[in-house]
């Protein structure tokens, strides 16, 4: 209540001009403890005991995870460049691909990276979540797990004592900052490929989670103020998994349709109460616009680049160089500028003091004059579709200079429209006047698809 208090004076207190807000976002660590630079890199570059001619880069390989040199450099190179940041989020992922591993390697990531991140910000404000590979085996999210129980007892002195019960029912919690009150969600609970939907006692409200995220939306939007003592007028999205489809590969959603669908209805309905739309788990730099029955615009989500190269195989994927980036915001949370920080691998590798430089500026790409919102970002969209040059600015950015190549047929499509359709129905018409007819050899059966996206592997 005291906490709550002081914010309200401080915000009374501030001048009615804009006041800078800083948030950084850091992405899917991924961290691999077994990396080896006599590893092989066509499995994970672990050290089977094979003799190799060249060994690999001490801060990883773009096949591969990220060893815990590369996370310790993206972490210390991101408190160089925003020492002091007002905010930082987390968005999981911190165990690496791999098979077959136990919970002491989860909670070994999750300590390690917790440790690693903790002590270079002491004071900050940082709000973690879980990613899918968080868990033991990986995508078996379920309520009141001992993973929330352990990850409780890391993270409590940063989140605070009124968010452990929702916490320790389903890895979820709220936390009030000045100018909003951030919902920070265990999306994986949403996740197709979770394992434990089938154990679900609730399937229509996995650990309750929509019925806390509505409370916190209609409480919003009933606020008389901006913000006030009791409540705030906008609540921050954050999490792992967003809803939609994944950019680079041709129908491959993340959300059962069941939840997809219900989320979207609650930030339509709920779209002015709604500040930032904050995920990972894509491991690339993408966005998605949230639109209305009847075309309206009326969210935008952001999905932040990851630190962890590793190479997806799902078609069309590949590696990214490692990011993190920095939303800038006025004190009522628009969105002012996004700007990105990445690393050149290779450059890293031969030379281990190589910096994380600035990559672009989202304002300044992709030439939008005022704050980034849904509508601002879907005429950039509408552009992208017939300025070749625009859309391979925003292919060069996806993964941060990795190998960019224009996509064609579906491919082009599966970026096209993810950007513009979170819903599925409306994707998939989309995307199907992009593909390419039944007798070519680059169409995917959709066996094929399902194959993949159910392997152990996906992001």
């Amino acid at each position: 209540m005291w906490a709550n208090l002081r914010i309200y004076l401080l915000l009374l207190a501030l001048p009615s001009a804009n006041f800078a807000y800083q948030v950084l976002h850091l992405a899917d660590f991924h961290l691999d403890i077994e990396y080896s630079i006599n590893g092989d890199n066509t499995k994970m570059c672990h050290d089977d005991g094979t003799k190799r001619n060249q060994t690999l880069g001490p801060f990883g390989d773009y096949m591969c995870d990220a060893p815990k040199p590369l996370i310790q450099h993206a972490i210390d190179e991101s408190a160089r460049l925003f020492p002091n940041p007002d905010l930082i989020i987390w968005t999981g992922d911190n165990v690496a691909h791999i098979e077959g591993y136990g919970w002491e390697v989860v909670l070994d990531a999750v300590n390690q990276t917790t440790s690693l991140l903790f002590s270079r910000f002491p004071n900050q404000i940082i709000l973690p979540t879980f990613g899918n590979h968080d868990y033991c085996p990986s995508n078996g999210f379920e309520s009141e797990s001992s993973l929330y129980t352990k990850t409780w007892e890391l993270w409590k002195g940063k989140l605070g004592d009124e968010n452990k019960a929702t916490f320790l029912k389903g890895g979820y919690y709220k936390y009030r900052l000045p100018n909003a009150t951030a919902v920070v969600l265990n999306t994986n609970l949403y996740y197709s490929a979770n394992k434990a939907y089938v154990n679900f006692t609730n399937k229509i409200d996995p650990a309750d989670q929509f019925a806390f995220l509505e409370t916190e939306l209609a409480n919003a939007e009933k606020c008389p103020n901006r913000v006030s003592e009791n409540c705030t007028s906008l609540v921050h999205i954050i999490a792992h998994i967003a809803p939609g489809a994944f950019e680079k590969t041709p129908n491959i959603t993340w959300f059962r349709d069941e939840y997809n669908e219900k989320f979207l209805n609650l930030t339509v309905r709920y779209a002015n109460s709604i500040g930032w739309m904050i995920f990972g788990h894509h491991h690339t730099d993408t966005f998605h616009l949230i639109k209305d029955e009847k075309e309206n615009v009326v969210q935008l989500a952001l999905m932040s680049p990851a630190v962890t190269p590793w190479f997806s195989t799902l078609p069309g994927a590949g590696a990214n160089n490692p990011t993190f980036r920095v939303y800038e915001t006025d004190l009522y949370s628009k969105i002012e500028d996004i700007k990105t920080y990445y690393i050149n691998l290779d450059e890293l590798n031969k030379n281990a003091s190589t910096p994380f430089v600035f990559e672009y500026s989202f304002k300044d790409a992709y030439g939008i004059t005022g704050d980034i919102t849904p509508n601002a970002v879907s005429d950039v969209l509408e552009k992208m579709k017939t300025n070749d040059s625009l859309f391979m600015t925003y292919i060069n950015y996806n993964t941060a200079f990795w190998n960019p190549v224009m996509p064609v047929d579906e491919y082009k499509g599966a970026q096209l429209c993810s950007m513009e359709y979170a819903d599925y129905p409306r994707y998939q018409t989309c995307l199907s006047k992009y593909e390419k007819s039944a007798h070519n050899d680059l169409k995917l059966p959709i066996f094929s698809l399902l194959a993949i996206f159910y392997s152990e592997f996906l992001l």
